[in-house]
C-alpha cells in the first residue's frame, strides 16, 4: 500500500502540480483530524453551551467568563442558548476585551444585557500591556505581534489582570464555563488561573488554540504540563463531541486553528466523545 501510494502521489504531483497534490491533502488530512472551520454554529461552540445548560440545575446560577468578547459573537451565542433554556435569570456573565474601540462596541450591542463588561485584557500578570491594532474591532488584535502583516502596526496601552485576580475582586468563587479567545495569549490566560484550576473552581475552560501561539511560544505540550497533574481531562471540541486525548502527543502540535477544553471530570465523563485516531483502546 505505501509503495502504490507512493507511486499515485507522484504521478498526481506530475500531472497536477505538487500545489494541487498538497492543498488537496491537507484538506483531507485536516478533516480527519476534525480540524472543523471556525464556525461557531457548526464547529461544537453553540452545542457546547446546550451541553452545559442542560446539565446544570434550573434556578442554579451559571457563572461563565468570556475572555477576548471582541463585539460579542460568542456572548450572544451563550445569552440566546440561556433563554432558549430559559435560564436568561441564572446566566451571571463576565466579559473582557481591552480594545477601546472595540469595547465600545461590545457595550453597544450588548447593553441592556445580564453581562458585566470589563475593559482590560487577561494574562499571567495584572498591570498593563500593549495591544497591536491590525485593524479597528478586528477580532485579531493581540497582546503578540504577527510578523505576518508585514506592516508596522498601531498600538494601544491596555489594563491586564489575572483571572485569579478578578475573581477574587469579584468574589467569583465557581466559573462553570470560561471561553478565552486571546489571539495567541490564551495559555498566559491558563496561567492565570493557577489557583482557580487548583481549586477546581472552574468547570470547563474552552480555548481557542492556532498559527499565534509560536508568537507567544506556547504549546498545547504547556497545557497538559499545567493542568494534567490537576486531573483535568483535555481535548478538542469538534461538532460530534469532545476528542479527548490520553495525554500530550507530539501530533497535536499542528497550530491548525481549533477549539480545545480542559474539563474537570465529573462533567467530561457527561459529554458526548469521539475517539481520537491514534487512540488503540
Amino acid at each position: 500500500m505505501r509503495g502504490s501510494a507512493t507511486a499515485a502521489t507522484d504521478l498526481a504531483c506530475h500531472v497536477f502540480g505538487r500545489k494541487q497534490v498538497v492543498r488537496v491533502a491537507r484538506f483531507t488530512l485536516r478533516r480527519a483530524r476534525l480540524d472543523i472551520r471556525n464556525d461557531r454554529c457548526a464547529n461544537g461552540e453553540e452545542s457546547l453551551i446546550r451541553w452545559l445548560l442542560r446539565q446544570s440545575s434550573p434556578g442554579q446560577t451559571f457563572h461563565a467568563v468570556d475572555v477576548g468578547a471582541n463585539i460579542g459573537q460568542w456572548a450572544m451565542l451563550l445569552l440566546n442558548g440561556a433563554r432558549m433554556y430559559k435560564r436568561e435569570a441564572d446566566l451571571d456573565l463576565h466579559s473582557f476585551e481591552p480594545s477601546s474601540y472595540t469595547f465600545a462596541r461590545l457595550s453597544e450591542i450588548l447593553h441592556g444585557q445580564r453581562v458585566t463588561l470589563n475593559q482590560m485584557a487577561v494574562g499571567d500578570r495584572s498591570g498593563t500591556a500593549t495591544l497591536h491594532v491590525e485593524l479597528p474591532g478586528a477580532a485579531t488584535n493581540s497582546l503578540h505581534v504577527s510578523h505576518l502583516t508585514g506592516r508596522q502596526l498601531a498600538t494601544e496601552d491596555v489594563q491586564v489582570v489575572t483571572l485569579d485576580d478578578y475573581a477574587d475582586q469579584a468574589e467569583l468563587k465557581q466559573i462553570d464555563l470560561l471561553k478565552i479567545d486571546a489571539e495567541g495569549h490564551d495559555m498566559a490566560v491558563i496561567r492565570g488561573a493557577t489557583q482557580l484550576f487548583g481549586n477546581r473552581s472552574i468547570t470547563v475552560a474552552q480555548f481557542e488554540y492556532n498559527h499565534r501561539w509560536i508568537y507567544g511560544r506556547f504549546f498545547l505540550r504547556d497545557v497538559f504540563s499545567l493542568l494534567d497533574p490537576m486531573g483535568y481531562r483535555i481535548g478538542k471540541l469538534t461538532p460530534f463531541g469532545v476528542e479527548f486525548y490520553p495525554g500530550w502527543d507530539p501530533d497535536l502540535e499542528t497550530f491548525v486553528e481549533g477549539n480545545y477544553l480542559a474539563c474537570a471530570p465529573s462533567v467530561a465523563r457527561h459529554l458526548p466523545s469521539v475517539r481520537w485516531w491514534k487512540d488503540r483502546g
